[in-house]
Parts: C-alpha cells; sequence; structure tokens
C-alpha cells in the first residue's frame, strides 16, 4: 500500500463508518459511504482496508500461519507463555476472534462491490494502456478475491468440508454480500449450508478470474491518480485462479483444482519454483521470489509493542531481543525431511534456541519484527497439481508435478505410484508449508485424524471429535437467535 493510498484510505475510515456497530458514534457532520464512494479512488480505499484487515495479528499477520500447525504436530512448545498452550492440545474456542476479523474484511469487500456497481465510468481514471472499465473491472475482481479469501478462511474453521460431514451436520457460515450500512441491514440471518457457501465463494473466484488484471498489466500501467498496483501485494488473474485452486482442493474437486493451479502457473511471471542453492535464502528477501499473492507489511502497519509481542518472527524466534519465542519445530516434523532436504536448512538448533529446532522461515527480514507475509506461493501450485492427479490415478502427471518441487529443493526426483506416491505429496506439503497453517486442514479436508507430536502429551484427534471445527462466538450466537452454533459447544 503505498504513502498516497494509505492518507486516502485514513481519510475515509476516519469519516465514514464501515460497520454496524459504529453507526450510533459517528459524527453526524461527516461523509456519508455515498459521499465518500461516488469515485474510484474513495472505492479503491475501502478495498485496501479490506486488504489491511488480512494483516491483524488474529489473520495472516499470526495466527492463520500458526493455528494450523499447532493443532497438529509440526510444533513443540518453548517456552510456557500461554500462547498455543490451548491450539497444541485441541484446546475448546481459542478461534473466537477470526469470525469479526473475517466479517470486517467482508463488509469492505460489500461496500467496495455496491458503490464500484453505481459508479459511473466517466469518474474512473484510465492510462495509456488501461481502459476506465478495466480498471473498474480489475477493482471489482480485488473486491471478489478478498471476500473469498475471508470466507475461506472461515469456513475451514468453522464448518467441515462438502462431502466430509460427521453425523450429518453440513452448515457453513453466514453468506451476506451487501454491506452493514445501518444497524437494520445487521439483520439475524442463519448460516448457509457448507455446499451453498462454497458455491459463493466459487462463484466470486471465477468471476474475479475474468476481471483481473495479469501481473504484467498493473504496475506502471496503473493509473497514476490511484497510486500504485503492484504484483504480488494486490490480487491479479493468477492470484484469483490460484485461490481457486486451494478451494478446489480443499473441496475434494481434484480435477478443477488441477486445471487451475496449472492456469495460474502459466500467468505469473515465473513459474518455476525457487532452486534448492536459493531456498533458505529466499526467506530472507522481502518480497519472496515465489509469491502470487503477499501481503507487505510496513512499519507503520506493527508499530510500538506489536512487532515484539505479536509477530511471526517473535512467536517462533528470539533473533531479536524482547521476542516471545514461543514455538520451535517438533521432532516429528524434523525427522519428516529427507537427508539432503535443503528444507532442513531453516532450523536452527543451538543453545541460544534452547536446544530446539528453531525455524528461520519468518525472520523478520525488513527489520524490528516486520516481515511480509507469503499467502500464495507457486510452490502449493505444483502440489496441488501433485495431489490432485494422484488422487485421480495419474501417476505420472503426479510425479511430474512433485518432482519439480523435489529437485528444486535438493532431493531425487521420484518413481513412486498409488498411495505411496499420495503419502510422500502430503509429506512434501508438510515439509514446503511447515508454519504457514497448512498442515491441520490438510488432515481435515481428507476426513482424516490428527496426530499429534509426543511431546504435547495427548493422543491423536479422531476426525469424528467436536474439536475439528471451533466454536462459533459466543457473543454472536446470543446476539442471534437464527446463528447455530457448532456440535459440541
Amino acid at each position: 500500500m503505498n504513502i498516497k493510498l494509505y492518507k486516502i484510505l485514513i481519510t475515509v475510515l476516519l469519516t465514514i463508518s464501515f460497520t454496524a456497530c459504529d453507526i450510533d458514534t459517528v459524527d453526524k457532520s461527516a461523509l456519508s459511504p455515498a459521499q465518500a464512494l461516488d469515485n474510484a479512488a474513495g472505492v479503491q480505499s475501502v478495498v485496501l482496508s479490506a486488504y489491511r484487515i488480512a494483516h491483524e495479528f488474529n489473520f495472516y499477520g499470526q495466527q492463520v500461519n500458526l493455528h494450523g500447525d499447532a493443532f497438529a504436530d509440526n510444533i513443540e512448545i518453548v517456552n510456557r507463555t500461554g500462547r498455543y498452550e490451548q491450539e497444541w492440545v485441541n484446546g475448546i474456542g481459542v478461534y473466537a476472534n477470526r469470525w469479526a476479523t473475517a466479517y470486517r474484511g467482508i463488509n469492505d469487500t460489500n461496500y467496495a462491490l455496491k458503490f464500484l456497481a453505481e459508479l459511473p465510468i466517466a469518474k474512473v481514471p484510465s492510462s495509456g494502456t488501461l481502459s476506465s472499465q478495466q480498471v473498474l473491472n480489475h477493482l471489482r475482481g480485488e473486491a471478489l478475491f478478498i471476500r473469498s479469501l475471508y470466507y475461506m478462511e472461515l469456513l475451514r474453521v468453522y464448518s467441515y468440508e462438502p462431502g466430509k460431514e460427521v453425523n450429518g451436520f453440513n452448515l457453513g457460515v453466514i453468506l451476506r454480500d451487501t454491506p452493514t450500512e445501518v444497524v437494520s441491514d445487521a439483520d439475524k440471518r442463519a448460516r448457509s449450508t457448507n455446499l451453498e457457501s462454497y458455491q459463493f465463494v466459487e462463484a466470486d473466484l471465477l468471476e474475479a478470474t475474468n476481471l483481473l488484471l495479469p501481473a504484467s498489466a498493473i504496475g506502471a500501467a496503473w493509473p497514476a491518480s490511484l497510486g500504485t498496483n503492484t504484483f504480488p501485494f494486490r490480487a491479479t488473474r493468477a492470484a484469483a485462479h490460484a485461490l481457486l485452486a486451494r478451494h478446489y482442493l480443499n473441496w475434494s474437486r481434484f480435477a478443477d483444482a488441477d486445471t487451475q493451479a496449472t492456469t495460474a502457473l502459466t500467468l505469473v511471471p515465473t513459474a518455476a519454483p525457487v532452486a534448492a542453492a536459493s531456498w533458505v535464502a529466499s526467506w530472507s528477501t522481502a518480497t519472496h521470489p515465489e509469491s502470487i499473492f503477499e501481503l507487505e507489511i510496513r512499519a507503520t502497519d506493527w508499530s510500538g509493542v506489536d512487532g515484539p509481542n505479536n509477530s511471526m518472527n517473535s512467536i517462533t524466534t528470539n533473533m531479536l531481543g524482547g521476542s516471545q519465542y514461543v514455538l520451535a519445530a517438533s521432532a516429528e516434523l524434523i525427522a519428516a525431511h529427507e537427508a539432503s532436504d535443503v528444507r532442513r536448512n531453516l532450523y536452527i538448533t543451538t543453545a541460544a534456541t534452547l536446544n530446539k529446532p528453531q525455524s528461520r522461515k519468518w525472520p523478520g527480514e525488513k527489520g524490528a519484527f516486520v516481515e511480509n507475509i507469503p499467502v500464495i506461493r507457486r510452490s502449493e501450485m505444483y502440489l496441488i497439481q501433485a495431489e490432485s492427479r494422484a488422487r485421480q490415478n495419474n501417476d505420472a502427471g503426479a510425479q511430474t508435478a512433485v518432482n519439480a518441487i523435489r529437485t528444486n529443493r535438493g532431493l531425487t526426483a521420484t518413481a513412486l505410484t498409488g498411495t505411496a506416491l499420495i503419502d510422500l505429496i502430503m509429506n512434501e506439503r508438510r515439509v514446503e508449508f511447515a508454519l504457514e497453517g497448512f498442515r491441520f486442514y490438510d488432515f481435515k479436508r481428507l476426513g482424516l485424524d490428527i496426530p499429534k507430536p509426543a511431546a504435547s502429551g495427548v493422543a491423536t484427534l479422531p476426525y469424528t471429535d467436536f474439536r475439528m471445527l471451533q466454536q462459533l462466538p459466543n457473543d454472536q450466537v446470543l446476539l442471534n437467535s437464527n446463528l447455530e452454533q457448532n456440535p459440541g459447544y
């Protein structure tokens, strides 16, 4: 987010309310949404606000990337600060803050989508290479992409995937596609089914793939009056196809997942994974070289005590004074690496790390605990291809995809087939995405029990256990008589 647009965003947020809870306290002399969002810069500011919410520490700023590992078998608690200890033993209700954050982001995107539809094309700037309609379409595509990102996180936390329900429980989340502008808009709405929720996200992302510009068409081509729009820090056509590939994988629609992942790789400036010799250094690069979509964090985003208290660098390392250093890699995660795997070199074990394998995936490379957050990487697309093909009995195609990763991680190509090939691919996902939040959800989307590390002292979590789904915030359930709580809470 550049400085000019950041100032626009702050101005808009100070003058209008984007959530129903603020309506009664807004200065009556402030601009109404209709006044503030009657031009492209105003609407773009709401889109940027939706991106910004994803930076928060209970979202991609920390917890989305760490919860998935803590709930499974990839981490060990190093310092007993109270953080992640309940996740480590699969405690109850630890995701209660995910709901409110996601719906704030969704509400911003709904504002953008409403006012983009009402925006006269004459109020949308163009550039030498982009028409006003292309700019308008791209902004709509961005809003749809971000809304999908939030809904996908809600669904993987609070709902079973379609076809993986336990005891017939098939509720998804509350679907909202219009903004909550006044109190009466905050109707007491019931949860849609998980299938309806997945279809909603699918429709958003399919539309986004047709609206968003490729990476080559933004950057310098973006209208100067709207500031900068730089790959990979905002959504592009490749990012929408990549997120849709992830969505289809979660849904076990493997042929569609393969198609979308393959398309995404054709649209990025560079398709190959990072080479083995550059792998460790890639995590100390401010913009990760594999990123298809990355959240840019600046010092002003995480100011004061935010970094030392809440950043992933602080939670996972003690590289800087004042760090929390809560989590290290589990013995089981380290053992999952083959001998020549360069990914093992991201873990440092010394007396300074309390003799635990400390991950350097989140090194605070921009200084003062600040680091960008890769949300979608090219490696994920190869492993989606590999898994999707293997589960459709296309072993040769799966080998091609997974070997693109293995040969760029210091490993030999595999010739395994069948179940052994699938097991290898899932282990590749484990070591590739450690501390990026995938592990627990890879088991959940497949309807599998959750293994736990020996150090946690707890048993395997059966897939039928109610803790596979997290508790909806009780205050929301009490306020909304139509909102059904998840089983067991």
